[in-house]
């Protein structure tokens, strides 16, 4: 029962706390939502309407922009868009059959109409968690808890690997920068390239490639906890040897005779 009265609080503090939602919107994979319910789609890119998010809850759409209204920051930071003017015109050209999921989305802008909004997956998510009174948004609260509970320990030991990470990577760049003459941000570059080769066989482009890194994020918080933990351990060794002056061509070679059967990149 204490389990039980646990859930329904924490299942209840998403509709109330928007850091929470938050934390949700940017963890969790928005592609389970199909799995509760079918989405629709006013083009192929996962945008939607606000009448498409009502359809999807079971709810009228009053509900669904009273949610918004309220929250307007909120969907405002995940994209969502009032387009009015030429970029609505532009829109409408767009809902083509071949570009649409759905077969009515033309009939949901009416052709005297002066605004639409547009909204994203993370914004029908977003919604879920907001809304009461709503079987499906329920459900959808209850698997987010599902996730937390499973996911939780293995969240917190992948934050503490990174930690310890940005910790020795610190302790090898401070190495090469002490007892690597002229060294520039290509030698810290070829460093880095030079482990990722050894254990995964890319440089940092090819997993940021391979990985789908959005911009100006790293590969490595793209990374497995088992894959930090590699690169962790080859950087420290790298620091120790750079420390003994010895060349980076022996430092490879030293982690190819270590790490020779490793590719872990999935």
């Amino acid at each position: 029962m204490t389990k039980l009265n646990n859930q329904n609080t924490r299942e209840i503090a998403y509709t109330e706390s928007k850091t929470l939602r938050n934390e949700a919107v940017a963890s969790a994979n928005v592609d389970f939502l199909d799995k509760i319910k079918v989405v629709q789609y006013l083009t192929n890119d996962m945008i939607m309407s606000v009448e498409q998010i009502a359809n999807y809850y079971e709810v009228s759409k009053k509900a669904v922009e009273t949610v918004i209204q309220r929250n307007r920051d909120e969907f405002e930071e995940d994209g969502m868009k009032v387009l009015t003017g030429e970029e609505l015109k532009q829109f409408r050209k767009i809902l083509t059959p071949s570009s649409c999921v759905c077969q009515n989305e033309k009939s949901q802008i009416g052709s005297k109409a002066r605004s639409f909004t547009i909204l994203t997956k993370r914004s029908l998510l977003r919604v879920g968690m907001i809304m009461t009174n709503c079987a499906v948004a329920t459900k959808i609260r209850n698997y987010l808890l599902n996730l937390e509970e499973v996911s939780t320990q293995e969240q917190k030991a992948w934050a503490i690997q990174r930690e310890v990470g940005k910790i020795d990577r610190k302790r090898l760049t401070a190495s090469i920068q002490k007892y690597i003459p002229n060294a520039t941000s290509k030698t810290y570059a070829s460093y880095t390239n030079m482990v990722y080769k050894v254990l995964f066989g890319m440089t940092a482009k090819q997993i940021k490639e391979y990985k789908e890194v959005r911009k100006n994020d790293t590969p490595r918080d793209y990374l497995t906890e088992e894959e930090l933990a590699l690169i962790d351990e080859c950087e420290t060794i790298s620091t120790a040897l750079i420390a003994l002056e010895f060349t980076e061509e022996y430092i490879e070679s030293q982690l190819k005779n270590k790490y020779s059967n490793i590719k872990l990149l999935s």
